[in-house]
This record gives structure tokens, sequence and C-alpha cells, in this order.
């Protein structure tokens, strides 16, 4: 990986990494006197679709079923997810983890990537 460059990897709204077992408070939507609402979801396992083998992190309700309906899926692809933020994680240690750089996220989108 050169400097600058985004690790592949899925990253909360404080740019950690969001990892297998991690709960994730996720915004839903803004209602009467202008409250925000939030779904708390958990991340089961990471996954490949399609014919090219695509990674994926399987995302799930809180009561960890699998299968249609119970899960959806979030493409490993760098992106930082403004709306998504690590509000546990299984060893409890999230908030020791490496974040992105700012700056690797501003030169990406300059290159248009």
């Amino acid at each position: 990986m050169t400097p600058g460059e985004i690790a592949k990897g899925l990253y909360d709204k404080n740019r950690r990494p969001i990892e297998i077992g991690d709960i994730l408070k996720v915004f839903h939507f803004v209602g009467a006197r202008r409250k925000r609402h939030f779904m708390y979801k958990q991340v089961a396992r990471e996954t490949t679709l399609g014919a090219n083998k695509t990674p994926y992190l399987a995302v799930s309700h809180l009561d960890m079923q699998e299968g249609a309906g119970h899960e959806y899926y979030l493409q490993i692809d760098g992106s930082v997810l403004l709306d998504y933020e690590i509000v546990q994680s299984i060893d409890a240690r999230f908030e020791d983890r490496p974040r992105l750089a700012v700056r690797a996220i501003l030169e990406q989108e300059s290159r248009g990537e």
C-alpha cells in the first residue's frame, strides 16, 4: 500500500475500521420535532458475492438470524459510512483501533476513486 492509499476495509463516521462482531448505531430517520431515530445492527460475518467474489460484510438485526430478510450487505471498498457509528465490539477496544487518516480520504477523493 502506498502513502495516501486507503486500505480496503469499511469505516464508521469516526474513521474506525468496522469488524465482525461490532454493534453499529445506524441513522434511520428524522421524526417529529426533529428527533433523530437510530437502529442498532451487528456485523455478523464477512462473505463474498457475485461471480467476481466481491467482499462484503453481512449486517444483521440484533437477533442474529441469518438468511433472506434478516441481513443486508455492505461492500468492503474502503469507504467511510457517515451514518454508521461503532458503539460496542466483542473485545470492547474499538476506540483503540487506528483511525483512517483524513488526508488519505481527501487525496483519494481528489483522484476520483
